[in-house]
């Protein structure tokens, strides 16, 4: 008896009953989620479902928080090293991935990354789980869709679940609400009352290095 017929007695589709056969388990949504205001931005969050255009952009990773802003890609990046300047923060490399892929002849559409940090907030996720150290310090992703600039980073719930990381709830979500205002231009980077003169307060919690 073959393989086919086999399986159309045990009332299984050849396609069907192959595809979830050693497949990857699905992954959580993040429960962490920007906070603040949105006046500048549209947030995107991986509980939405991408489209196949989407899929290549890296946004069905749960991980993920996208948002939209209005400036360009060189005005945001400017805006977002501007506030790290004034801040707790800093800035520890930037890379240009379209200057790279000009260097070799390819194309890349405007695609800047930000890595930020700070070492007194991340190196407590770090003695909690070593393995995190893979993913700080902290990283800003500035790119063009289609004309449109998105700003993306790894949200810390995702991270600390994905580390086994227990016991920083509070430190998880000042990191996440800092990356937030980085993102979107707004909160405690917005240039709102009470802030420095770069619209940071002295107190601003920043991104674990």
């Amino acid at each position: 008896m073959d393989r086919r017929t086999l399986l159309a007695l045990l009332g299984v589709g050849a396609v069907g009953g192959l595809a979830g056969c050693g497949g990857p388990e699905s992954q959580p949504s993040p429960t962490g989620t920007p906070t603040g205001t949105m006046t500048q931005a549209e947030t995107t969050t991986a509980d939405e479902q991408p489209t196949d255009e989407q899929a290549g952009d890296g946004r069905m990773d749960p991980g993920l928080v996208t948002v939209t802003v209005d400036e360009s890609v060189d005005a945001t990046v400017r805006r977002i090293e501007n506030d790290v300047a004034g801040s707790p923060l800093t800035l520890l490399a930037a890379v240009d991935h379209a200057e790279n892929a000009a260097s070799v002849d390819r194309s890349l559409p405007p695609t800047r990354l930000l890595l930020v940090g700070n070492p007194d907030v991340g190196t407590p996720l770090m003695q909690a789980a070593r393995s995190v150290a893979i993913d700080l310090p902290q990283k800003l992703l500035v790119w063009d869709d289609g004309g449109q600039t998105k700003v993306t980073y790894n949200d810390p719930q995702y991270l600390a679940r994905r580390h086994g990381i227990e016991g920083q709830t509070q430190r998880l979500n000042r990191i996440g609400s800092v990356l937030n205002d980085l993102a979107t231009g707004t909160g405690r980077f917005g240039g709102t009352e009470g802030t420095g003169p770069t619209g940071t307060p002295t107190d601003t919690p920043s991104p674990g290095q």
